[in-house]
C-alpha cells in the first residue's frame, strides 16, 4: 500500500513530478429487484485508493495490474530440455507468482519464483509508504537472471511447503508474502534428507507424517512449569496427565495433544496482548502477525526479561500457569470434560458439496461422513475441517505405473454414481490408490435425442 499525502481540498494527491489530480470512474452494481448501487472509485498513477475507514488514505499498488502481469509464456516450459532452461524462464512467464520446483532427466533440480516481480526501492517493506517525493518506488520488473534461483543445492533435496526458501538479499528481492511458520517445511526437509533412496511410497509416507515436532519444546515447557506439585495445587493434575501421556501426534484419540496444541495459543495470546491492542488502536488486525511470534516468544522465555512481560504477570511463570488455566477451562467449557477433548472430536471432516446449503432436506446428501481427521498445521499431514491436502499425488513422468493418486472424495462428480465417495474411505485409511485407472469395467455412452 502507498500512503497518499493529499492537498488541502482532498482531490489532489502528491507525486514526484508535483500534484495530480484523482481518476474517478463509476461502477454499477446491479440489485434485484432494486435500483443499482453506484460505486464512485478513485484512481491514482499508482493503483486504485482503497475505500478504508481511516482518515489515510491509500493507493494499492499489485502487480495483478500491470501490462505484463498475464500471458501465455507458460507454453514454453513444454519445451525446455533442462533445468536450467525452465528456470531461465522465469521472468518471462506472466502469472501469479509461484514457486517451481523442477527436475529433469539427468537428475538436476532447481527452484524459482515463476511470475512478474518488480524491483521495488522501499525504506521499510513493513508498512505503508509515501511514494511522493521519489524516494519509494516500482521500478520496472526484474530481469530473469537477476531472480532467487537455486540449482543443484548441495543437499541435494528440494522442498516448499509454503516457507521462505531463500535469504539475505535475494529474500530482499521477494518480500514477505505471508511465508508459513516452516515447522511443517522443516519436517519435510528432515524426511527428504534422510531418504537414501527415494521411491514413491516413501515419498508418500512423508505425505502422511502427522507428527507434531513443532509442538515438542512445547510440551517439556509445559512439564518443567507445571510441576505434579503445583499441577495438585492449581487442580491441573488431570491437565498434566493428559500432556505427559501424548504422543505428539495430531491422532484423533490423543487427549494431550488437543491441551498442548490450544496451550501454545494461549501463551501466544497472553504474551502479545498488548501489541495486538496496539495494532487493533492503529487500525490493523492482530490477526496480520500470522505465524511470525512464535520466534520471538522463545527469546523472550529464554530471557525471561521483566520488560518484556505483558501486565498484569509479576514473571514469566505466573504467564504460563495462567495459561495452563484459562487452557483447562475453555476446554472443559467447550467439550465437558478433558477426557471427551480427543482431537477427532474437534477435527473433524466438513467436506461439503457447493450446492449442498441451497438444497433443503437433501442438501446433505451430497456431502462426505463428517468423520475424524489425522492430522493437522505445521507438519506434513496438513486437514483441518474445511481445508486440507486436496490430493496425495506423487509420479514421476515415464514411471506412472508406480504413481500413487488418492483423493479425500470420489473420480465422479454425479451423486448417484458409485464412485461420487469411492476414494474417501481410502483417503481416510491412508491407503495408497495407484495412479493409473485398472481395466475398464463401465463405459458411458451419450445417445442422440429421440
Amino acid at each position: 500500500m502507498i500512503a497518499l499525502q493529499l492537498s488541502e481540498d482532498q482531490q489532489q494527491y502528491q507525486t514526484p513530478t508535483g500534484w495530480q489530480r484523482f481518476d474517478t470512474m463509476t461502477e454499477y452494481i446491479s440489485i434485484r429487484d432494486s435500483e443499482p448501487h453506484a460505486l464512485t472509485l478513485q484512481e491514482t498513477q499508482w493503483g486504485p485508493v482503497l475505500p478504508l475507514p481511516d482518515q489515510q488514505k491509500y493507493a494499492l499498488r499489485w502487480v495483478a495490474h500491470d501490462d505484463n502481469a498475464v500471458n501465455l509464456n507458460l507454453r514454453y516450459l513444454e519445451q525446455a530440455e533442462s533445468a536450467e532452461q525452465a528456470l531461465n524462464l522465469a521472468g518471462a512467464i506472466g502469472i501469479p507468482a509461484q514457486n517451481l520446483l523442477v527436475a529433469d532427466s539427468q537428475g538436476n533440480i532447481g527452484w524459482t519464483i515463476f511470475g512478474p516481480i518488480p524491483k521495488r526501492q522501499l525504506t521499510n517493506w513493513d508498512i505503508a509508504q509515501d511514494w511522493s517525493d521519489g524516494e519509494n518506488y516500482w521500478g520496472p520488473p526484474l530481469k530473469t537472471e537477476d531472480y532467487p534461483k537455486l540449482l543443484n543445492p548441495g543437499s541435494n533435496r528440494l522442498w516448499s511447503a509454503n516457507a521462505r526458501t531463500v535469504g539475505d538479499e535475494r529474500y530482499a528481492l521477494l518480500g514477505n508474502g505471508g511465508y508459513d511458520l516452516g515447522a511443517r517445511g522443516a519436517q519435510i526437509a528432515q524426511a527428504l534428507i534422510a531418504l537414501e533412496q527415494a521411491d514413491e511410497l516413501a515419498l508418500h509416507q512423508i505425505q502422511l507424517d502427522h507428527r507434531a515436532l513443532l509442538l515438542t519444546r512445547w510440551q517439556a515447557l509445559l512439564l518443567e512449569t507445571l510441576t505434579e506439585s503445583l499441577a495438585e495445587q492449581q487442580q491441573l493434575t488431570e491437565f498434566r496427565q493428559h500432556v505427559l501421556a501424548s504422543t505428539l501426534h495430531a491422532s484423533p484419540d490423543d487427549i494431550g495433544y488437543t491441551l498442548l496444541r490450544q496451550y501454545r495459543l494461549k501463551v501466544l495470546e497472553l504474551a502479545f496482548t498488548p501489541l495486538s491492542a496496539l495494532l487493533e488502536q492503529a487500525g490493523a488486525r492482530s490477526a496480520d502477525l500470522k505465524f511470525s511470534l512464535e520466534t520471538p516468544l522463545w527469546l523472550m522465555l529464554q530471557q525471561q526479561r521483566a520488560d518484556t512481560l505483558a501486565a498484569p504477570f509479576s514473571n514469566w511463570s505466573e504467564l504460563l500457569i495462567t495459561a495452563a488455566k484459562q487452557t483447562q477451562t475453555e476446554v472443559l467449557e467447550q467439550y465437558g470434560s478433558l477426557s471427551n477433548a480427543r482431537w477427532g472430536n474437534r477435527n473433524t471432516a466438513r467436506i461439503e458439496h457447493p450446492l449442498a446449503s441451497a438444497i433443503p432436506y437433501f442438501g446433505h446428501w451430497l456431502n462426505m461422513p463428517a468423520s475424524q481427521l489425522t492430522g493437522d498445521s505445521h507438519m506434513p499431514r496438513v486437514q483441518h475441517p474445511a481445508f486440507g491436502q486436496s490430493q496425495r499425488m506423487v509420479v514421476a513422468p515415464g514411471h506412472e505405473q508406480q504413481g500413487i493418486l488418492v483423493i479425500p472424495t470420489g473420480q465422479s462428480g454425479h451423486p448417484l454414481s458409485p464412485f461420487y465417495r469411492a476414494d474417501h474411505q481410502y483417503w481416510q485409511a491412508a491407503v495408497a490408490l495407484p495412479f493409473l485407472p485398472g481395466p475398464k469395467k463401465y463405459q458411458q455412452q451419450l445417445l442422440p435425442a429421440p
